[in-house]
């Protein structure tokens, strides 16, 4: 071996040569969810308002040894201000409508699952729609405990309609889950 190569560095190297390999094979879909992620935490709910107390793994984590905590949603947060502690499950969307109106956004299992947890802890949904998952053109904010389908009429969202770019506070999200529809 090279004296200028350590077991090491040859190690470290292949490892970030596999890790590689792995992102370029990822689904566009965890792609472009991983971005819609990365969008709710730095814009929706900023490091300033919200501490983050728990995040689901990344798809290349998942791949190599699937965590089961992964069922849980996308994010848990504590606001720094109320202390108020919520999950948050971001879900983007290209903007594929049904020919029935409507737009899924998980499978029955999953509705399942947040339901369940939303019964002992708040849970919301995010759900960004637009061409990218960072220039969204519709952003909405849903409690769990207002959701029944997997899939949603626009006359249902519009109610839920929160502006691009906003960080959200934590005294809206305790409001929308109260309130009436």
């Amino acid at each position: 071996m090279s004296p200028f190569f350590s077991g090491a560095m040859v190690g470290g190297l292949f490892r970030g040569l596999k890790a590689f390999a792995a992102e370029l094979r990822k689904p566009k879909s965890f792609v472009q969810g991983e971005a819609f992620e990365d969008y709710v935490r730095e814009k929706i709910f900023p490091k300033t308002s919200y501490c983050l107390v728990n995040k689901a793994h990344t798809y290349l984590q998942n791949s190599r040894d699937y965590v089961e905590s992964s069922h849980k949603p996308d994010f848990e947060f504590r606001c720094r201000d109320t202390g108020y502690v919520f999950h948050v499950e971001a879900k983007y969307r290209r903007g594929a409508w049904g020919v029935d109106g409507t737009i899924a956004w998980c499978r029955p299992d999953q509705l399942q699952r947040y339901r369940a947890l939303d019964r002992k802890e708040p849970v919301f949904l995010c759900l960004g729609i637009g061409r990218k998952p960072t220039r969204l053109k519709d952003i909405y904010i849903i409690p769990m405990n207002k959701i029944y389908t997997t899939d949603f009429h626009d006359s249902f969202l519009e109610q839920y309609a929160f502006c691009p770019d906003k960080a959200v506070r934590s005294g809206f999200l305790m409001w929308l889950r109260m309130r009436q529809c």
